[in-house]
Formats: structure tokens, C-alpha cells, sequence
């Protein structure tokens, strides 16, 4: 339940940033860093851990064109 939570808020905040930035998320981006956010916090991290780690992970995973 609260992984479905934490998915659903993440998978939302992340679109609202490329949307106001004017730019479509890479396929698979969105989905691999929400994934990695939940299992940071299941690791214990807090929110602002996971998010920075999840999101340099991403950034190398999927880099801008």
C-alpha cells in the first residue's frame, strides 16, 4: 500500500516537472526512478535521500539528447 503510494506521488511529481519544463520524461525513466524511490525508503532513506539518489541514477541512466 505504501509503495502504491509513494509510486503514484513520485510518478506524478516527476511528469509536473517535465511538463512545466516543456519536455516529454525518457521512456522507462519515470517508472525506474519511482521504482528506486521505493526501495530507498524500504532501505530507510528519507524521501529527500531517495530522491536525490534515485535522481543522479537516472540522470546517468537516461541522459538529455
Amino acid at each position: 500500500m505504501v509503495d502504491n503510494l509513494i509510486n503514484h506521488y513520485c510518478a506524478q511529481a516527476m511528469n509536473a516537472d517535465f511538463a512545466k519544463a516543456g519536455k516529454t520524461p525518457p521512456t522507462g525513466m519515470v517508472a525506474y526512478t519511482c521504482n528506486c524511490v521505493i526501495q530507498q525508503v524500504n532501505a530507510q532513506a528519507t524521501i529527500a535521500q531517495a530522491k536525490a539518489t534515485c535522481q543522479a541514477q537516472a540522470t546517468a541512466k537516461y541522459p538529455s539528447p
